[in-house]
């Protein structure tokens, strides 16, 4: 199997729970590129993280500057928020086309913070983004990263 990797950075823990529910469905560790910002070669590459005020995580913005498109083949976003408008990674969108690394697929659940869509993404929101990364791996294990 080609090298898979998952990465995620985090303000409210809940990028953490699913990198790490992505993680034990697919028997991968995940890294906190708070701590561990320095890019490994993966085929596919998961990257998770939040939307803030509308915005994407910095320290993830920082890691996905960092990439190359020989360094990656492919990546899928994996994105919470508490606006339901506003899951998409579009700041991470535009760096990794900017950079020629295809985007293959992009997961979202809900967020919340504070009073906003308190308790989200909740235990089976989770699982769901667990099996659909799943589902996406299996399919690109198939066609031959």
């Amino acid at each position: 199997m080609s090298k898979v990797s998952i990465v995620y950075a985090t303000m409210t823990k809940h990028s953490k729970k699913l990198a790490m529910a992505i993680a034990e469905e697919l028997g991968i560790e995940a890294v906190n590129v708070s701590e561990e910002s320095k890019p490994e070669k993966a085929d596919l590459l998961f990257i998770v993280g939040g939307i803030y005020g509308g915005a994407c995580n910095p320290v993830l913005v920082a890691f996905v500057n960092k990439l190359d498109k020989d360094m990656v083949g492919k990546t899928v976003l994996v994105t919470s928020s508490a606006s339901e408008s506003g899951r998409c990674q579009k700041q991470l969108r535009d760096i990794l086309t900017e950079k020629e690394i295809p985007l293959i697929d992009e997961i979202t659940c809900p967020g919340g913070i504070l009073f906003v869509r308190l308790g989200h993404p909740n235990k089976k929101e989770i699982q769901q983004v667990a099996k659909k990364a799943k589902s996406i791996y299996a399919q690109e294990s198939v066609t031959e990263l």
